[in-house]
């Protein structure tokens, strides 16, 4: 069973004492700490209805805290109560009134006066002989009319408004011939004053009751009203964007945090004034007069520069409010970042750091120290290196030591992708720029890559066209969709490589001078294979042992001749030559040793019935590079005429990429 407690500022001996209420000054202090104050309290004005309420308390198993006190004793009671926590007061008469009009935050709800009470109040006052009168409020006249028509008999009656005008009502009816007053305590005590009889008009049971009852379902909606209120509070105070509710009169009825901290004004002391005052401009002006919301505006408040939203609140097509909801451009714009990273990010990450870069030669270990340095600064870098070097993988270790490491890295290859399909790729396009575009649009790789870098490798095979976009970029940091007229700023770093002579093709007019200064303000020079060959041991162990976990097998090392074979070959193809070498080696090997025999046959072309004899492999390395291009040609129209033609089956074959191939046939 649930306990009903209940709290009594009363001392217990004068509840059945008998003591007359006006000379009880306090009892027990119920506000001593630690004590329990419930969420309903009763300000009973007098002895015999705190006692009342008390056993509907119980009878209901609703928790109250009960005080004995009227009018401005009662007043206090209850404003101590609601500082204590108590939630909803219940109290009756003129005590009840003052309660509610003492400004006190939390609803009140009055013990009404019932039939019964009424008719009891009259028996007892028809016991003293004469005219009955009676003096109070409307509600309770309308009340004793009903009554008259029961009892067949007339009361004489006085309504008032206030507490002041109980005595000119008591003093009107005595002149009437009124001998008896029935009403609540205070009017029989004037009464008296006047030598008249007077009888207090009682709460039941009933009323009481009614009156709990009525208190409870009040603390429920005010309960449900506080949460969905702090839900509200908890939505406006900590959302990113400042928000102001302003009224039909333009004054602010809501200033979250966001709003103070933008405005330099405090929440107190902006709510309630005009909203021209606390943020001035002629933006609310329009915001009143179009009746429509606004969006974009842009607003200067206190020393920050803003984006407002204005939302007109309409009431049969008549504006009674604004709400206003506005973000500082600079959180914007660092938001905007953030989105795009996370959304350049899926897929759009630097894989490879300097760790993952192996070479002992002093000429790589002079560029990887290069690489690192270049890489702690926002300059543009061009690397110059053959295919195969690893120039990408220089570019994903270069951002991951960089002040964008947490942006995105985007790699794209200038010669994988025809004129067009590279600049829709870079710049992005619009809805509708070209038959079979996207709908909506696609962002291009520099509105991805915001915020991180992009490596453009063979940017030498860019079109003139592309070039000129590029170099907009790099000067004006923003770019342009096709087909769109919009400018989006963009925030990348540009890393690019080529194995070209950038230098000779400015001369010759295939590439710009402007952008190739652009580009070329670090430049970092990667070492072929052949002019490291040191590296070999190195580089080839560890393919070998990456190889072997992918493919299960048990291969430890390769035969010293073996490896001397590895180091004679000229290695065109570079480190991703060897790489593929080594892993063609751990696929085909049946022992834990790559044997010498294995490592000749698969060197160099064994689509041709074999390596290349050891003589012409030495003639490989000194010869000249148009003779090295011949062989190169031939072998490649070789692998190309097996295939059907196919260059990616052709490419996948030789070991090289698909670029490169194509390259090499166009030479």
């Amino acid at each position: 069973m649930k306990v009903c407690r209940i709290c009594f500022i009363m001392n217990q001996a004068f509840l059945g004492s008998g003591t007359s209420s006006e000379t009880w000054h306090g009892g027990v202090n119920v506000f001593e700490e630690g004590a329990q104050m419930e969420n309903l309290c009763f300000i009973a004005p007098y002895p015999e209805l705190g006692k009342l309420a008390v056993d509907v308390g119980w009878e209901l198993e609703c928790p109250l805290s009960v005080f004995i006190g009227r009018m401005r004793q009662g007043v206090e009671l209850a404003r101590r109560s609601v500082a204590e926590g108590a939630q909803v007061v219940i109290s009756r008469g003129v005590t009840a009134e003052l309660i509610a009009r003492s400004g006190i935050d939390v609803p009140v709800v009055e013990v009404p006066i019932t039939g019964y009470d009424l008719l009891r109040a009259y028996y007892e006052a028809k016991e003293f002989g004469g005219r009955i009168g009676i003096v109070d409020v409307e509600k309770v006249v309308r009340g004793v009319r009903s009554l008259e028509k029961i009892i067949g008999e007339e009361f004489l009656k006085y309504v008032i408004k206030g507490q002041d005008e109980i005595e000119p009502g008591i003093v009107e009816l005595r002149n009437q011939g009124a001998e008896t007053i029935i009403g609540k305590i205070a009017m029989v005590r004037t009464a008296e004053s006047y030598g008249m009889k007077g009888v207090i008009i009682t709460s039941g049971r009933e009323a009481v009751i009614q009156a709990v009852e009525e208190a409870q379902r009040v603390f429920e909606i005010r309960t449900a009203e506080q949460r969905k209120a702090e839900q509200m509070r908890a939505i406006v105070d900590f959302m990113d964007n400042g928000i102001i509710a302003v009224d039909e009169e333009g004054k602010i009825t809501v200033f979250n945090s966001v709003a103070e901290k933008l405005s330099g004004w405090k929440a107190e002391d902006a709510v309630g004034r005009s909203v021209k005052e606390v943020i001035p401009g002629a933006v609310w002006d329009r915001a009143w007069k179009g009746g429509r919301p606004r969006s974009g505006e842009i607003v200067e408040i206190g020393n920050h520069l803003v984006v407002v939203n204005l939302v007109p609140i309409s009431v049969r097509d008549r504006v009674v409010g604004l709400v206003v909801t506005f973000q500082e451009t600079a959180e914007i714009q660092r938001k905007e970042r953030r989105i795009r990273r996370r959304l350049a990010a899926r897929g759009h990450v630097a894989k490879y750091t300097f760790d993952d870069i192996l070479g002992e030669h002093e000429a790589m270990r002079d560029a990887v120290a290069k690489a690192w340095r270049y890489g702690r600064v926002e300059s543009t870098v061009l690397i110059n290196a053959e295919t195969g070097t690893g120039k990408e993988m220089f570019a994903h270790a270069m951002h991951q030591v960089s002040p964008r490491k947490e942006g995105p890295f985007i790699a794209v290859n200038c010669a994988a992708l025809p004129e067009n399909l590279l600049e829709s790729e870079l710049f992005g396009y619009a809805d509708g720029a070209f038959t079979g575009a996207r709908k909506g649009g696609k962002p291009g790789v520099f509105e991805l890559a915001h915020g991180g870098t992009i490596f453009l490798d063979e940017i030498g095979e860019m079109s003139a066209q592309v070039q000129a976009r590029l170099l907009r970029v790099l000067e004006e940091n923003e770019i342009m969709r096709l087909g769109d007229d919009r400018i989006i700023p963009v925030d990348v770093r540009v890393i690019s490589a080529t194995n070209s002579d950038l230098q000779k093709m400015v001369e010759e007019q295939k590439f710009r001078q402007d952008l190739y200064f652009r580009l070329n303000v670090l430049n970092l020079v990667i070492p072929p294979l052949r002019e490291r060959k040191t590296d070999i041991p190195l580089l080839s162990g560890a393919f070998m042992d990456e190889c072997a976990r992918r493919f299960g097998k048990r291969v430890e090392a390769i035969e010293p001749e073996g490896l001397e074979i590895l180091k004679s070959y000229h290695w065109p193809g570079n480190v991703r030559e060897l790489r593929n070498v080594v892993e063609r080696l751990v696929l085909l090997a049946d022992e834990p040793a790559i044997r010498a025999s294995l490592v000749r046959e698969n060197l160099t072309y064994p689509h041709l019935g074999g390596g290349l004899p050891r003589k012409q492999e030495e003639n490989v390395q000194e010869d000249s590079s148009g003779l090295l291009e011949r062989i190169e040609k031939s072998v490649i129209e070789k692998v190309l005429a097996e295939v059907g033609g196919n260059k990616s089956e052709a490419a996948r074959r030789l070991g090289i990429g698909r670029t490169t191939l194509w390259r090499k046939l166009n030479k």
